[in-house]
């Protein structure tokens, strides 16, 4: 166990209990203290180690007209003459998406891994998995862009920056003891300049991997939807030759599937891109961090934020296994909206949002905490007749130290009247007196109907294992 305070870090012989700062001026009820020594005053913080996986469409760009790809976090840079293109070969093909073949006998999965201390924030270790993975070794020398690495940005021009894959949506948060996982929706330009059925699954070498690759994997591939779900249910190990009229699956190395991910998540993109859907995930974009302080300047309030302060100098990297580890704080701040009377709940004692920490994450995870305050105000959640919920805001913060990070989650509850429900520790203000500006903007956003019916906001974003998520409804 490790036990955190300040700039030091011990051994400790408390319970298995985890604590979270108690300082922090939103802790509420659910926070609970039960350290054996009343005189420890050290805060025990559950070291989280993150893992970020990609599920990646094939985008395409026409002649000359693609935009700058820019390596920030920012949403949606693929150029929309590239995404035109690859739709309409799409609608006769179906979306392809990228497969990675690591090492025999490991079979295929989405292209990932854990993040490492050197990632600027999950969504660039993201990216950075995927070039190592799925990329051709002659994009590695960009690797640096995505970490803390100092590299000079001179030496790669601009034609070479639409060559890297871009994260636009977090697709799934998964938070469990001592492990989060982040899975993004991704967008790669590959011109392969064939448009035959027959070679559909070829692609540029100068783009994803081929065969025999190299110490991080031995081959990517372009696949549809369909391609994956023929060797779903094969079973681990597998290797005898599948049965398909897919000449990329006749000829496929350990044709069977590591986990459900890829028929998951290339199944919930496919589906809302065949019933012309918003993307179901939040959309990506990176926060700008002055100080301590987060400014709240973005055109977008609504989505998935990351960030990273500056490194501490005198800061030092906290490892825990093979995999690097933060310690994490999770927090969830509730946005609740009265229509009729246009009013939002603020804490009695705090004059925000209510608020709180998930104290014990061995025994509360970060999505039970969201499901637990929903029912303080509405009691049958998830199946609630007279109320909306959803999810607004996933925000990824690490601190200037270097070894702690706060996850904060931003749900929703919109009731069209709150006159039977009974809050003591709850007033009602209108949005005039909201005090945070963050939590105005969203005040903002959730008043006006038309955005919120823009706008992807389903909670199940939010996951506390690893279970694969429904793709779309029943037949």
């Amino acid at each position: 166990m490790l036990v955190f305070r300040g700039t030091s870090t011990t051994k400790d012989t408390l319970t298995t209990t985890q604590h979270i700062s108690t300082k922090d001026p939103t802790h509420t009820s659910h926070q609970h203290n039960t350290m054996e020594n009343d005189m420890m005053k050290e805060d025990v913080i559950l070291p989280t180690v993150s893992y970020s996986l990609s599920a990646i469409v094939r985008t395409k760009k026409e002649g000359n007209n693609t935009t700058k790809l820019e390596y920030a976090l920012v949403h949606d840079k693929v150029d929309a003459a590239a995404r035109k293109r690859a739709e309409e070969k799409a609608a006769h093909e179906g979306q392809q998406y990228t497969l990675v073949h690591e090492k025999s006998p490991r079979g295929w999965w989405l292209p990932g891994g854990g993040v490492e201390h050197r990632d600027i924030t999950p969504v660039d270790g993201a990216i950075r998995e995927a070039l190592e993975e799925a990329g051709s070794p002659s994009l590695s020398h960009m690797l640096p862009l995505f970490t803390t690495t100092q590299t000079n940005d001179e030496n790669i021009n601009e034609d070479e920056l639409k060559l890297l894959p871009t994260m636009t949506h977090l697709l799934s948060l998964e938070q469990s003891p001592g492990r989060q996982r982040f899975i993004f929706r991704g967008e790669w330009i590959d011109d392969d300049n064939n448009d035959s059925a027959d070679d559909s699954n070829t692609h540029n070498c100068d783009i994803l991997k081929c065969p025999p690759g190299d110490d991080e994997s031995e081959e990517a591939q372009w696949v549809t939807l369909d391609e994956v779900q023929q060797i779903a249910n094969r079973q681990r190990g597998d290797t005898t030759q599948v049965e398909s009229d897919s000449t990329f699956l006749q000829q496929m190395k350990d044709p069977w599937l590591r986990g459900h991910e890829p028929v998951t998540f290339f199944g919930l993109l496919e589906y809302a891109w065949q019933q012309n859907e918003v993307v179901p995930g939040l959309p990506v974009y990176k926060m700008n961090l002055s100080g301590n302080d987060i400014e709240v300047e973005e055109e977008e309030v609504t989505g998935a934020f990351f960030g990273r302060h500056t490194l501490d100098e005198e800061s030092q990297l906290v490892h825990h296994g093979s995999r690097s580890a933060l310690l994490t704080h999770l927090k969830c701040s509730l946005l609740v909206y009265d229509k009729s009377q246009q009013a939002f709940a603020i804490d009695k004692a705090t004059n925000i949002f209510p608020s709180s920490l998930v104290s014990d994450q061995n025994e509360m995870s970060l999505k039970k905490l969201v499901d637990d305050m929903i029912s303080d105000y509405v009691p049958s959640h998830p199946s609630a007749d007279n109320a909306s919920v959803g999810l607004l805001r996933v925000q990824h913060i690490i601190h200037e130290n270097g070894r702690e990070a706060t996850l904060t989650v931003y749900p929703y509850i919109l009731f069209p009247d709150t006159s039977e429900i009974s809050n003591k520790a709850t007033d009602w203000v209108p949005i005039d007196e909201l005090s945070s500006p963050l939590e105005k903007r969203l005040a903002e956003v959730v008043m006006d109907d038309n955005q919120m019916k823009e706008k992807y906001s389903s909670l199940e974003v939010l996951r506390d294992k690893e279970s694969p998520r429904r793709c779309c409804p029943p037949n």
